[in-house]
């Protein structure tokens, strides 16, 4: 698995190279149970330790005509057990958004992302003025979010740097604004906030987390927005291209105003990249992102 993750991040192009641990990771996690997985399942995945830093859309499905697994499949990834069991719900008929983002450099492990603006104007023109609240530049710190009331919203999209600690995961924070002496949004500080987002969306590097616990999945960012009350939430597994991630959340947002459920709607968004004419067709581009479930 180490060889093939590798592979994928160097931004090789693992499907023209016909990379035989692509092919061999699919045979061993995926065949045994391909019978029962017809082209255009939709599948709830619940991996376990290191396996939940694989994004398993990559695996090449071997053939006449080798593929990627997510040309045939619907993915969503369970955060744990214990989150699934609280049941489904349906997108909220009240739309409302809070976007935060384009935040003041505050040292040079944490530059400013040329492409935020752009993709925050992306994004919140899929809802109206009314309906969203922007937090961006120096308004772009831990109290102002935490003052928003961000219960409040359906959606919440946060458009930053991100950093993942795995000797303390709940040290992981989103990178905002300085704050007097914080810039920082721990995911200790999520978990005290209780949400009732339909979608939370971490436009980040390494948001989904780094480390792995028994029956809870990935303790990170995305976690941390799920044991809050989050129903879905989008993060990264890697780090992410500033300059394809606007396209990947431009796509996903029209999906998502045309009503389709955050699974297939970033789906759609990540094969509109995989199917690009450009160097963006690599997996290194559209797969950082993965959909973590709840609910």
């Amino acid at each position: 698995m180490k060889s093939y993750r590798e592979a994928v991040l160097s931004g090789r192009d693992v499907l023209a190279a016909g990379n035989s641990d692509g092919k061999k990771l699919y045979t061993l996690l995926i065949e045994p149970a391909a019978k029962l997985i017809p082209p255009g399942s939709r599948v709830i995945l619940l991996p376990d330790g290191s396996l939940y830093g694989l994004n398993f859309e990559t695996l090449l499905v071997p053939g006449p005509k080798p593929h990627f697994w997510i040309e045939d499949v619907t993915l969503t990834i369970g955060s744990s057990l214990t989150l699934l069991a609280s049941g489904a719900h349906e997108a909220p008929k009240d739309r409302n958004l809070l976007l935060v983002g384009n935040a003041v450099s505050v040292s040079d492990d944490f530059p400013v992302l040329r492409h935020a603006q752009t993709e925050m104007a992306q994004v919140g023109r899929y809802f109206p003025e009314s309906r969203r609240e922007v937090l961006a530049g120096p308004q772009a710190t831990r109290s102002k979010f935490l003052a928003s009331a961000p219960e409040r919203f359906a959606y919440l999209h946060f458009v930053t740097h991100g950093s993942a600690s795995r000797a303390h995961p709940l040290d992981s924070a989103v990178i905002l604004s300085p704050d007097g002496d914080s810039f920082k949004l721990y995911a200790r500080d999520i978990v005290k906030h209780p949400l009732r987002a339909y979608l939370v969306t971490v436009s980040a590097c390494n948001s989904s987390g780094t480390r792995a616990y028994s029956g809870e999945g990935l303790v990170g960012l995305s976690w941390a927005f799920l044991r809050a009350g989050a129903h879905n939430v989008i993060a990264a597994l890697w780090e992410v291209n500033d300059a394809s991630t606007p396209q990947v959340m431009d796509k996903l947002y029209r999906e998502l105003y045309q009503e389709r459920d955050p699974a297939t709607a970033l789906r759609t968004a990540k094969l509109s990249l995989l199917h690009s004419d450009s160097v963006f067709s690599k997996p290194f581009y559209w797969a950082p992102f993965q959909l973590y479930s709840g609910s």
